[in-house]
Protein backbone atom coordinates (compact mmCIF):
# COMPACT_ATOMS: atom_id res chain seq x y z
CA UNK A 1 0.00 0.00 0.00
CA UNK A 2 2.92 2.27 0.42
CA UNK A 3 3.08 2.21 -3.26
CA UNK A 4 -0.21 3.37 -3.92
CA UNK A 5 0.64 6.28 -1.53
CA UNK A 6 3.70 7.45 -3.19
CA UNK A 7 2.12 7.31 -6.22
CA UNK A 8 -0.66 9.65 -5.42
CA UNK A 9 1.49 12.41 -3.64
CA UNK A 10 3.44 11.88 -7.03
CA UNK A 11 0.28 12.15 -8.89
CA UNK A 12 -0.62 15.31 -6.37
CA UNK A 13 2.51 17.08 -7.12
CA UNK A 14 2.58 16.55 -10.94
CA UNK A 15 -1.04 17.64 -11.71
CA UNK A 16 -0.33 21.31 -8.43
CA UNK A 17 -1.81 23.32 -11.78
CA UNK A 18 -4.80 22.29 -12.28
CA UNK A 19 -6.12 22.73 -8.26
CA UNK A 20 -4.07 24.94 -6.91
CA UNK A 21 -4.80 28.41 -7.83
CA UNK A 22 -8.48 27.27 -6.85
CA UNK A 23 -7.24 25.32 -3.47
CA UNK A 24 -6.11 28.61 -2.12
CA UNK A 25 -9.57 29.42 -1.59
CA UNK A 26 -10.79 26.31 -0.83
CA UNK A 27 -12.76 26.40 -3.32
CA UNK A 28 -14.87 23.01 -4.05
CA UNK A 29 -13.75 22.91 -7.97
CA UNK A 30 -10.27 22.58 -6.20
CA UNK A 31 -11.21 19.35 -4.13
CA UNK A 32 -13.32 17.99 -6.64
CA UNK A 33 -10.36 17.58 -9.08
CA UNK A 34 -7.77 16.64 -6.50
CA UNK A 35 -10.27 13.52 -5.52
CA UNK A 36 -10.68 12.93 -9.60
CA UNK A 37 -6.96 12.67 -9.30
CA UNK A 38 -7.12 10.32 -6.09
CA UNK A 39 -10.02 7.96 -8.12
CA UNK A 40 -6.97 7.47 -11.10
CA UNK A 41 -4.58 6.56 -8.58
CA UNK A 42 -7.20 4.12 -7.05
CA UNK A 43 -8.56 2.61 -10.52
CA UNK A 44 -4.71 2.07 -11.49
CA UNK A 45 -4.02 -0.33 -8.61
CA UNK A 46 -8.07 -1.60 -7.92
CA UNK A 47 -9.46 0.28 -5.07
CA UNK A 48 -10.68 3.66 -3.44
CA UNK A 49 -8.79 6.47 -2.69
CA UNK A 50 -9.82 9.23 -1.47
CA UNK A 51 -8.43 12.64 -0.18
CA UNK A 52 -10.47 13.79 2.99
CA UNK A 53 -11.34 17.26 3.78
CA UNK A 54 -12.43 17.53 7.29
CA UNK A 55 -13.77 20.96 8.47
CA UNK A 56 -12.12 22.97 10.80
CA UNK A 57 -8.65 21.01 9.99
CA UNK A 58 -5.53 22.72 9.27
CA UNK A 59 -4.49 24.29 5.64
CA UNK A 60 -4.52 21.60 3.01
CA UNK A 61 -1.95 23.03 0.83
CA UNK A 62 0.47 22.27 4.05
CA UNK A 63 -0.47 18.30 4.14
CA UNK A 64 -2.50 17.19 1.18
CA UNK A 65 -2.41 13.49 0.52
CA UNK A 66 -0.39 13.09 4.00
CA UNK A 67 -2.90 12.98 6.12
CA UNK A 68 -6.67 12.40 5.50
CA UNK A 69 -7.24 9.76 3.15
CA UNK A 70 -9.27 7.43 3.08
CA UNK A 71 -7.98 3.55 1.13
CA UNK A 72 -10.86 1.32 0.48
CA UNK A 73 -10.92 -2.13 -0.63
CA UNK A 74 -14.32 -3.26 -0.03
CA UNK A 75 -16.42 -0.84 1.91
CA UNK A 76 -19.44 -2.45 4.07
CA UNK A 77 -17.65 -5.73 4.77
CA UNK A 78 -17.91 -6.60 9.05
CA UNK A 79 -15.07 -9.24 9.18
CA UNK A 80 -12.01 -8.97 8.40
CA UNK A 81 -11.07 -11.87 6.29
CA UNK A 82 -7.66 -13.08 6.34
CA UNK A 83 -6.74 -11.84 9.73
CA UNK A 84 -7.92 -12.13 13.24
CA UNK A 85 -9.21 -9.01 14.97
CA UNK A 86 -6.81 -9.62 17.71
CA UNK A 87 -3.80 -9.28 14.99
CA UNK A 88 -4.83 -6.26 13.68
CA UNK A 89 -5.36 -4.73 17.70
CA UNK A 90 -1.71 -6.10 17.78
CA UNK A 91 -0.07 -4.09 14.85
CA UNK A 92 -2.04 -0.61 16.06
CA UNK A 93 -0.73 -1.15 19.37
CA UNK A 94 3.06 -1.58 17.52
CA UNK A 95 1.92 2.18 15.84
CA UNK A 96 1.76 3.48 19.34
CA UNK A 97 -1.79 3.92 19.70
CA UNK A 98 -2.59 5.90 22.75
CA UNK A 99 -5.79 3.98 22.49
CA UNK A 100 -8.01 1.63 20.60
CA UNK A 101 -11.81 1.68 20.27
CA UNK A 102 -14.18 -0.46 18.46
CA UNK A 103 -15.35 0.46 15.85
CA UNK A 104 -19.35 0.25 16.38
CA UNK A 105 -21.64 -2.79 16.92
CA UNK A 106 -21.94 -5.67 14.14
CA UNK A 107 -18.41 -4.66 12.96
CA UNK A 108 -14.99 -5.38 13.09
CA UNK A 109 -12.09 -2.96 13.63
CA UNK A 110 -11.16 -0.20 15.53
CA UNK A 111 -10.51 3.49 15.83
CA UNK A 112 -6.76 4.13 17.33
CA UNK A 113 -5.45 7.24 18.68
CA UNK A 114 -2.11 8.19 17.71
CA UNK A 115 0.05 11.25 18.83
CA UNK A 116 -0.82 12.77 15.43
CA UNK A 117 -4.23 11.77 14.47
CA UNK A 118 -6.16 8.95 14.93
CA UNK A 119 -6.71 5.79 12.21
CA UNK A 120 -9.85 4.19 11.48
CA UNK A 121 -9.14 0.66 10.05
CA UNK A 122 -12.20 -1.39 8.55
CA UNK A 123 -12.48 -4.97 7.75
CA UNK A 124 -13.50 -3.19 4.57
CA UNK A 125 -10.48 -0.38 4.58
CA UNK A 126 -8.72 2.54 6.50
CA UNK A 127 -9.36 6.35 6.98
CA UNK A 128 -5.79 7.87 7.58
CA UNK A 129 -7.00 10.81 9.96
CA UNK A 130 -2.96 11.19 11.11
CA UNK A 131 0.13 11.84 9.76
CA UNK A 132 1.28 9.79 7.21
CA UNK A 133 4.85 8.45 8.43
CA UNK A 134 7.10 5.77 7.40
CA UNK A 135 5.63 3.95 10.43
CA UNK A 136 1.94 4.26 9.41
CA UNK A 137 3.11 3.28 5.89
CA UNK A 138 4.58 -0.12 7.37
CA UNK A 139 1.02 -0.62 9.17
CA UNK A 140 -0.38 0.02 5.53
CA UNK A 141 1.49 -2.86 3.61
CA UNK A 142 0.57 -5.29 6.97
CA UNK A 143 -2.41 -4.79 6.31
CA UNK A 144 -3.47 -4.38 2.92
CA UNK A 145 -1.30 -7.55 2.58
CA UNK A 146 -2.64 -9.63 5.80
CA UNK A 147 -5.97 -8.20 7.03
CA UNK A 148 -7.23 -7.89 3.18
CA UNK A 149 -5.52 -10.07 1.25
CA UNK A 150 -4.45 -8.05 -1.32
CA UNK A 151 -1.87 -8.85 -3.57
CA UNK A 152 -0.32 -5.74 -5.56
CA UNK A 153 -1.40 -5.94 -8.92
CA UNK A 154 0.19 -4.68 -11.70
CA UNK A 155 0.06 -0.95 -12.20
CA UNK A 156 -2.78 -0.62 -15.42
CA UNK A 157 -2.30 2.78 -16.61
Amino acid sequence: MSWIVTDLWQELEEHRAEYAPQLSASSLKAFAVINEIAARVGARWGLMVQVNFPAGAKNPRESLGHENISLLMEPGRKKFLHSTEAEVRRHLELLGSSSLEPIALGYEGFQARLDSGRIDCLPGGVHLWCIITPQVLDFLDWIFTNAYGFTAPARTM
